[in-house]
């Protein structure tokens, strides 16, 4: 085969292969679901929905209260950013870790809230379950928009199987919807705060995993 010959049939391949799609930052993708968040809560307020937490700064300050909203911030964060390294090619490193932050912010969240019981720090009693489950349909409102941007990072992506990805999607986008809850909830219960806030990306995990990572690999492979 000769030297021109060759280099005919590389310019044959080349032409019969599709376009490449450029994928997105990560930082800058991980970034724009956080700002998703944010407009979400401003949104709820400004539709009448509750304000930052009352009560002044040593509400605040309580140990067991900002190790929960440390917590789910590490695994929105965490998981979110998992979810997206975990979509492009070479970037397993980054996933792992954004997946060890996320279990570790989901750990130091249950210990701040079983903290608050053991030392009394507040009222140990949970609230009745509408209220868990107020906070808990609100975590899933707020966190709507940026599990759904990273899902659709996923599709755009081209990830055949996106359950991994799906899930931690999931996790960190109620995550940051539920420290936008914990922010906002006038409960001072540390067993309210486990159940309705911190538990609330658990439950969305178990509850959207399957039909969301099912619909998600039909898109990919229609695209």
């Amino acid at each position: 085969m000769t030297a021109r010959t060759a280099e005919e049939e590389i310019r044959e391949l080349a032409r019969d292969l599709a376009p490449v799609r450029p994928i997105p930052r990560l930082r800058s993708a991980l970034a724009a679901a956080v700002v998703l968040g944010l407009v979400a809560l401003a949104a709820q307020w400004l539709l009448g929905g509750p304000g930052l937490r009352a009560g002044g700064v040593g509400t605040w300050l309580t140990l067991p209260y900002l190790a929960t909203f440390a917590g789910l911030a590490l695994v929105a964060l965490g998981a979110i950013g998992a979810a997206l390294a975990g979509a492009v090619p070479g970037r397993e490193v980054s996933s792992r870790l954004g997946a060890r932050v996320a279990a570790f912010g989901l750990v130091l969240a249950v210990a701040g809230g079983l903290w608050g019981i053991a030392h009394g720090d507040a009222p140990a009693a949970g609230e009745d379950l509408g209220a868990c489950l107020s906070c808990i349909g609100r975590a899933f409102t707020l966190g709507a928009a940026p599990m759904l941007l990273a899902c659709a990072f996923i599709v755009y992506a081209a990830v055949r199987r996106p359950g991994l990805g799906t899930a931690l999607a999931i996790a960190g986008g109620v995550a940051l919807g539920a420290a936008s809850v914990h922010a906002t909830c006038p409960s001072d219960s540390p067993l309210h705060w486990i159940l309705a806030h911190t538990l609330a990306p658990v439950a969305a995990v178990i509850v959207l995993t399957a039909p969301l990572a099912a619909l998600l690999a039909r898109w990919t492979r229609r695209g």
